[in-house]
Parts: C-alpha cells; sequence; structure tokens
C-alpha cells in the first residue's frame, strides 16, 4: 500500500542545509555540461529565446546573483531599460545572459564549478539582512520573495529543472539522483500552500516516485503522473498526459492551471 504524505507536512529547507541539496545539483549538471558536444550548446531549449549555451549562462548569473545579491537590483534596473516589453525577472535573466555573451562555451564549462562552490560555501555565512531582502519578479499577480526563499529553495530547483532542459534539448535520457526527491517535494509543498481546489493525492512515477497530497480534507480524487512531466507542468512548459485513477476529474483543470515558482 502507497504511503500518502501530506504535502503541508514536508519540512521547508532550512538555511543551515541548503548547501547540502545544491551541492549534489550542481554536481550534478557539471557532469551533464561535461558531455556536450559544440554543436549541443547550440541546440533550442524549452526556454523561449534560448539556446543551452544561453541556458547555461542563466545558471551562471544566478550564482553571481547569490555571491553578490546588489547585482539582482542592478541587473533589474538596466534590464528596464535594456528589455521594457519583458516582465522583471525575465529581464534580469536575460542580462545574465548577455554578460556571458562573449565567453565561449568551454569557459562557461570551465567556471561553472569554481563558482557555485564559492556559492555553496558562502551560503551559511548569509546575513539575516540580506536574507530577508525582497524581489518583486514583475509578473502579474506574483508577490515579492524574500532573497532567502530564492537561495534556500530556488537555486537548486532552478538548476534542476534547467537540467530537464538541457537534457531534451540534447535528446539524453534524464539521470535521475538522490536528492531529486527533496527538489520535488519542495514544490509540492510549495504547490500545497496556494492550492485553492478540492484536495486531491498526486502519485508521481519515475524519477521520483510517492504519493503526496495536496490540500486539506478528504481527497475528492487521485491522479497519477510522471513526477519530470508534472514538475514541468508546474513551471509553465508542458501539459503531460495525467490519468485520474478515482474520483473527480473536475480537479484536473485545477492542476493544470497551477503554477509554481522555478
Amino acid at each position: 500500500m502507497t504511503t500518502i504524505v501530506r504535502a503541508h507536512d514536508v519540512a521547508r529547507t532550512e538555511h543551515a542545509h541548503a548547501a547540502e541539496l545544491l551541492r549534489p545539483e550542481v554536481e550534478a549538471m557539471r557532469a551533464q555540461l561535461g558531455w556536450l558536444s559544440a554543436s549541443q550548446w547550440l541546440a533550442p531549449t524549452d526556454c523561449p529565446r534560448w539556446s543551452v549555451r544561453d541556458v547555461v549562462a542563466h545558471v551562471l548569473g544566478n550564482a553571481e546573483v547569490a555571491l553578490a545579491p546588489d547585482l539582482l537590483v542592478l541587473r533589474a534596473r538596466e534590464g528596464e531599460q535594456r528589455y521594457p516589453r519583458l516582465y522583471r525577472l525575465d529581464a534580469v535573466n536575460e542580462m545574465a545572459v548577455d554578460a556571458w555573451q562573449d565567453r565561449q562555451a568551454g569557459e562557461l564549462l570551465a567556471e561553472f564549478a569554481p563558482l557555485w562552490r564559492q556559492v555553496i560555501g558562502s551560503l551559511p555565512g548569509m546575513s539575516e539582512s540580506v536574507r530577508g531582502q525582497t524581489f518583486d519578479a514583475g509578473y502579474p499577480g506574483s508577490l515579492p520573495v524574500a532573497v532567502g526563499y530564492v537561495v534556500d529553495v530556488l537555486l537548486t530547483r532552478d538548476m534542476w529543472m534547467h537540467r530537464i532542459d538541457i537534457c531534451r534539448a540534447t535528446g539524453r535520457a534524464f539521470e535521475a539522483h538522490e536528492h531529486d526527491r527533496g527538489v520535488v517535494e519542495q514544490v509540492l509543498r510549495d504547490l500545497d500552500d496556494t492550492w485553492q481546489a478540492p484536495p486531491l493525492v498526486l502519485e508521481l512515477t519515475g524519477a521520483v516516485a510517492g504519493a503526496w497530497q495536496i490540500g486539506s480534507g478528504a481527497p475528492v480524487a487521485t491522479v497519477r503522473g510522471d513526477a519530470v512531466s508534472v514538475m514541468r507542468m508546474f513551471s509553465g512548459r508542458a501539459q503531460p498526459e495525467l490519468t485520474v485513477l478515482h474520483g473527480d476529474s473536475a480537479v484536473l483543470g485545477a492542476l493544470r492551471d497551477a503554477r509554481v515558482p522555478f
């Protein structure tokens, strides 16, 4: 019998342990970048406008901001001027890609591990005053997020999703790792926090298998889907096949419409 975990009961990633989840993801991404061919660096991804190389530049940009949070404010200000039609966070991301545009793929690869090791080493010492600062992504209906949440949760989550993007762009199967479960469970915790539809059980298969209850009260349905595909759905990238094992199929609409920050 499958054990059902209440997503609300999933513990938040504590700041003291954030590096423990980030470290294996950095290593997984570094290993993945190591086998890319010259042509694969140029392959288009599921991220609009971005090649694999651009995705890696964006991830390096995240590391730069984690090491110097004031850079986020600077890139937001400059991004509003250079990319006035984009939402604030999208413009910031484009500024990061631009910052690495003159570097060759080999240079990006060489910079990746050292830069992210600096981030991992610096996280425990990040002051509460910096962690308490907020950033407004500028998306309609979104609320400002604390820098602490970004470094504790989103740095790992974002890199994890981009690792999937690179796999899809290059035709390589996603390689599962033990820490994937921690990433997925934090997504489900965030989903539960904003869930307004009737409660359901979400049964995931594939890279991260298990069952989680979303919402409080008696579940009205159990829905099954592939873990990676469902996470891509919550990021706005895909609409995967979902199976209602039993219960009210009307919950599918709310599940497909749900979005979680990545």
